[in-house]
């Protein structure tokens, strides 16, 4: 694979890794379409990490008082229930990651799927976000979720497994449904995601490192470079869509998805 193709690659999942557009579905779409080799294990596992440091390094003083607060005992309470919120709430896509991925990856990485999937989503997200601007009474902070409404942003965040749903779409969706601002919403999807693009990030990892010679199709300065795009456009797709949704919400996002999936049933009619 050529520079060209890996840059293609790395601004793909540094843009769709966090815009509510599925970072799967395009990362399925855009070899079909413009005609790549598989990308492997490699790269896969250096796309993700790039993006999980920008996230890191974006929420850094959150997320270090979160980790710090689980293993502090004079840390604030409402710090540390967070904390185990956003562990309790990963469990739902950690399970579905590890017992049901094997059966998506052979199922449903079709384009007529993902097409579905992004138009069925985006009406919930639509939903949700012109229900959210409707509502009058006062928005929740992140540290008055209950257990309910954590399971369910956690729940909707394993149905993100799903090509063409999106984890960041779908879990601001469903902060929205549980009283959150749209701003607030993202953040709280930023901080989830962590442990769950770092899981994605080391597993391929792992499944590198155990079989090298199989999955190293690139050399050491074309992964540096897809780390280092990905993790620059990953950082700049952060405040991006921070900016969109504080100032008009999911809209721009939905109407892309849309357009998109009439673009795929098109383009993959046959």
């Amino acid at each position: 694979m050529e520079f060209l193709n890996i840059i293609i690659l790395s601004i793909i999942q540094g843009l769709t890794e966090f815009l509510p557009i599925s970072s799967s579905g395009h990362l399925i779409l855009a070899p079909l379409v413009f005609n790549f080799e598989d990308q492997g294990l490699a790269l896969d596992a250096i796309l993700h990490l790039g993006t999980l440091l920008a996230i890191i390094i974006y929420f850094r003083e959150d997320l270090s008082k979160l980790l710090f607060s689980l293993f502090d005992p004079k840390a604030d309470t409402k710090t540390r229930k967070l904390a185990v919120n956003i562990l309790l709430a990963s469990i739902p896509a950690g399970m579905i990651g590890l017992f049901g991925m094997s059966y998506i990856e052979a199922h449903v990485r079709v384009p007529q799927f993902i097409a579905l999937n992004l138009l069925v989503w985006s009406l919930v997200f639509l939903i949700a976000d012109k229900g959210s601007a409707k509502e009058k009474t006062p928005k929740i902070d992140l540290f008055d979720l209950n257990l309910g409404q954590v399971m369910l942003i956690g729940f909707a965040q394993a149905i993100a497994l799903l090509p063409g749903t999106s984890r960041s779409g779908i879990t601001i969706a469903a902060g929205l449904f549980s009283n959150l601002s749209h701003t607030t919403a993202a953040r709280f999807s930023f901080l989830l995601g962590t442990p769950i693009i770092m899981a994605a990030g080391m597993h391929s990892l792992a499944s590198w490192i155990s079989h090298p010679e199989e999955h190293l199709i690139y050399n050491y300065t074309q992964l540096g470079v897809g780390f280092l795009v990905s993790f620059v456009v990953g950082y700049l797709s952060i405040k991006l869509l921070l900016t969109i949704v504080a100032r008009v919400g999911l809209m721009p996002f939905i109407v892309y998805r849309v357009l998109l999936a009439v673009f795929i049933l098109g383009f993959f009619r046959n």
